[in-house]
């Protein structure tokens, strides 16, 4: 087990939300400082270690199969951020270099590269990596951002979608977002939020509190804490939904279940049903997109 301190505020005295096991893996805690909600300690390494142990062949075939879920998941979900595609446009009419940290599979990339943006991967997963290059032909660099040398404000915009929540040390990966950004950078970034309706109405089974890679856990006045503390200025705050192939919902459905009976029932049915094929947008106000600008006179 690795105890960690308050990524915000860097204390160490905390109150136990959910104790081991029950929510997740992890035991996760609440500041009693800064009120940030984090997993600790962690029984198990962050995300982007795990991912160095996968195999990039048997990950590129999956991901080339006709019935990959993660390549009919990221397909479906670029719908979803139109209103960034269109918010960015006003502040780039002449567009620029965009970065996406965590681009996975390239979807969203080739999304803006379309509209005329220079694009690069920054993704540590190597199977996916390379799908993004031989599938959709964009730039991908196989790393995390913290390795990928990346020059001093070289990058107009940087996108992150549902990463901080995985990394081990949000403030340093925000602050190296910080560095690469050139002065007047926007940064959009997207997280689950904990401040919801249905964050109370389920406590343990919320679906992303479930998820055994999810580490920190943010609230809109955490979250923008930790951006300011980085040097960012917040532009606005939007809280936002996702397309989901209903096959998704179902597994959500099971997810909230806590249960590996209905989880498997849940999932035979999508099967039987092919309820990959019909998707739908959700919106129960669970995950929040953050446009962040560097400061004009920001420097490195």
């Amino acid at each position: 087990m690795t105890y960690v301190a308050c990524n915000l505020c860097g204390s160490n005295d905390y109150t136990v939300r959910f104790e081991q096991g029950v929510a997740q893996v992890n035991q996760i805690v609440n500041c009693k400082c800064c009120g940030l909600m984090y997993a600790n300690p962690r029984v198990q390494e962050a995300d982007n270690v795990l991912i160095e142990t996968y195999d990039p062949e048997f990950v590129l075939a999956s991901m080339v199969k006709p019935d990959s879920w993660r390549v009919g998941k990221e397909s479906v979900q670029v719908k979803d951020y139109e209103k960034t595609r269109v918010f960015l446009n006003k502040h780039y009419p002449q567009k620029g270099k965009l970065i996406e940290v965590g681009g996975g599979l390239g979807y969203l990339l080739n999304f803006f590269k379309q509209d005329g943006w220079n694009v690069v991967g920054v993704e540590p997963n190597v199977g996916l990596s390379r799908y993004a290059e031989s599938e959709l032909g964009i730039e991908t660099i196989p790393t995390i951002l913290e390795e990928a040398e990346l020059e001093d404000r070289s990058v107009d915009v940087v996108l992150m979608m549902n990463v901080i929540e995985h990394v081990s040390d949000p403030y340093s990966t925000l602050k190296e977002v910080y560095r690469i950004l050139k002065p007047g950078g926007i940064f959009v970034m997207e997280t689950p939020r904990y401040d919801t309706l249905m964050f109370k109405l389920l406590g343990k089974r919320e679906r992303n509190v479930s998820c055994n890679g999810h580490i920190y856990f943010f609230t809109t006045s955490t979250l923008e804490k930790l951006v300011t503390k980085a040097g960012f200025t917040v532009l606005k705050t939007d809280y936002v939904g996702r397309s989901l192939t209903l096959d998704r919902v179902f597994y959500v459905l099971g997810v909230i279940s806590k249960s590996q009976l209905i989880q498997k029932i849940f999932k035979d049915m999508a099967v039987k049903l092919h309820l990959n094929k019909i998707s739908l947008s959700l919106n129960v106000r669970d995950m929040q997109r953050i446009y962040l600008k560097k400061p004009d006179s920001g420097s490195a």
